[in-house]
């Protein structure tokens, strides 16, 4: 019957067409190394080793939701609630003034990976970041932040690029930078001239496919287990170029270092053990007035790619 075939028609019409395989493969590809940069969601044991307070805890919790609004897989929109709280080790076991940062993220990739030249992705961010409280932002001796109930609240913008490249040199290692830089553009009148508003930044990154490197040596059996384990590398260098509480140009405490090292063991899939050591700005909202060293151990959840 004629409205039965229009129908069906208006049905197909809307129903997802299934990719092929190298839709499947691309897209994979293309999601592997936009992830490479997302940062990941972890949990510390104890706040490490520093000048960091006891802690049972620090945690970053960062879910992704990548939104794609055309059929192209060049470019995307992706939403981020991130919520970093720490559980201090005292009476009562508090949780004191969680940093809240919301993100939406636009990126686009400009060049994929072909005749021996990297993929080049760009994006721009825009990010909220206060810690929910509301008290005056500096106890009653008007000198000292209250780090207790002070309102902390920041808006920034954030814009680079990014490139990925498997390593000629080396089968299954992959190579990953990113140049960016952050503007914080509105935030509370306290922070003016004491908070840095622009800051630069260098991502560097590599993973090693550890399992496909001591099959490819024959010091593993070549078999068909999907399990792999993975080795993660990755340093980050900052640096706070504005007028920042009066510091000289060169003075070390514009600088922020961030050095990682994780482990993914086969038997995991998405979880990795990782150490590392951070130096810079304390990037706890209203702690920010801290130089803050730290060298801490524990889990990291971050996507796995077969490479």
């Amino acid at each position: 019957m004629k409205w039965i075939k229009i129908l069906l028609l208006q049905v197909a019409s809307v129903i997802p067409q299934t990719p092929s395989a190298q839709e499947v493969s691309k897209l994979m590809s293309h999601e592997s190394s936009f992830s490479m940069f997302r940062e990941p969601s972890y949990i510390t044991f104890t706040g490490g080793a520093g000048n960091i307070e006891k802690l049972i805890f620090e945690a970053d919790i960062m879910p992704y939701y990548l939104l794609k609004l055309s059929n192209s897989d060049r470019w995307g929109i992706e939403l981020s609630p991130e919520v970093i709280m720490r559980m201090y080790n005292e009476e009562s076991l508090p949780v004191r003034t969680p940093s809240f940062m919301p993100r939406i993220t636009g990126f686009y990739q400009f060049r994929e990976s072909n005749n021996g030249k990297p993929d080049l992705f760009g994006y721009i961010s825009l990010w909220h970041h206060s810690n929910g409280q509301e008290n005056n932002f500096y106890n009653e001796d008007s000198i000292t932040i209250n780090t207790r109930s002070g309102n902390f609240s920041t808006n920034s913008i954030e814009g680079g690029f990014f490139m990925s490249e498997p390593d000629k040199r080396h089968p299954f290692v992959t190579r990953y930078i990113k140049f960016s830089s952050l503007y914080h553009f509105a935030q509370a009148e306290e922070l003016k001239s004491i908070y840095g508003d622009l800051r630069f930044f260098i991502d560097l990154q590599g993973v090693i496919n550890i399992t496909k490197t001591l099959r490819a040596l024959n010091i593993l059996p070549n078999n068909t287990r999907p399990n792999y384990a993975i080795l993660y590398l990755s340093t980050k260098f900052g640096y706070i170029a504005d007028d920042y509480n009066h510091y000289k140009a060169l003075s070390l405490k514009r600088l922020i270092f961030k050095g990682t090292l994780s482990y993914k063991p086969s038997f995991l899939r998405d979880v990795t053990l990782f150490t590392q050591y951070y130096y810079g700005q304390d990037y706890y909202n209203i702690y920010f007035a801290r130089q803050l060293h730290v060298l801490r151990i524990g889990l990291m959840a971050k996507p796995f790619f077969i490479n």
